[in-house]
C-alpha cells in the first residue's frame, strides 16, 4: 500500500509539473506579441475606402483584410506584430501604386516580451501614373523600427525622405511634377 502512494504521490507531481510546464510555455508564446500596429490609407488628407491590406512576416502572407468603411481618425486595420521578426505591410488599391511599410520587431534582450508598444501611421496612397519610375516606387515607403533612446517604436524619418528625394529626383529629371508620396 506505502508503494502505491509512493507511486500515486510521484505521478501527481510528474503531472503537475508538466501541467505547469505547458502553462508556462503558453504565456512565454503570447508575450511574444511586442507591437500593435494601427494604419490608416489617405488621399488628399482624406480616408480611403476599397484598400487591400496584406501583412507579410518574413515574405509569408499571414493576414489579409479589406477597408471598407472608414471615417478619420479611425485606423482602418492593425496587427498584432510577434518580437524579433520582420514583417512587411502592403496597402493597395486599384488605380493606385501599391504602398509597402516595413516593420522590424527586433527589440534589445533587456526590454521584457510582457512590454507591449503600439504605433499608428498614416499612409499617403496616389493615382498610378505612365512615367513612373517602379524602382523607389517598390521600396517600402517607411521602415519601423525599435528606438533604444526613446523606448518607442518609430518611423526611420532619414529613410522615408530619402525615398521621397529618389523618387522627386527622377520626375525632376524628367521634366514633370510628380504627385504626393
Amino acid at each position: 500500500m506505502k508503494t502505491f502512494i509512493k507511486i500515486f504521490i510521484v505521478h501527481c507531481l510528474i503531472t503537475s509539473a508538466t501541467f505547469a510546464g505547458n502553462f508556462t510555455k503558453k504565456e512565454k508564446t503570447d508575450a511574444q506579441f511586442c507591437l500593435e500596429i494601427f494604419g490608416i490609407a489617405m488621399e488628399n488628407g482624406k480616408p480611403v475606402d476599397g484598400v487591400s491590406v496584406k501583412l507579410y512576416k518574413e515574405n509569408e502572407e499571414l493576414e489579409w483584410t479589406e477597408v471598407t468603411s472608414v471615417t478619420y481618425h479611425e485606423h482602418s486595420f492593425n496587427f498584432r506584430l510577434e518580437a524579433d521578426s520582420y514583417y512587411t505591410i502592403e496597402i493597395s488599391k486599384p488605380g493606385y501604386v501599391v504602398r509597402s511599410v516595413g516593420v522590424s520587431t527586433k527589440i534589445p534582450a533587456y526590454v521584457a516580451l510582457e512590454t507591449k508598444f503600439r504605433y499608428e501611421f498614416e499612409v499617403e496612397l496616389f493615382r498610378t501614373q505612365k512615367e513612373l519610375d517602379e524602382y523607389y516606387v517598390d521600396f517600402p515607403v517607411a521602415l519601423i523600427r525599435y528606438d533604444e533612446t526613446r523606448d518607442v517604436f518609430m518611423n526611420s524619418s532619414f529613410y522615408t525622405k530619402h525615398i521621397k528625394t529618389m523618387m522627386n529626383q527622377f520626375h525632376t529629371d524628367k521634366g514633370k511634377p510628380y504627385s504626393k508620396q
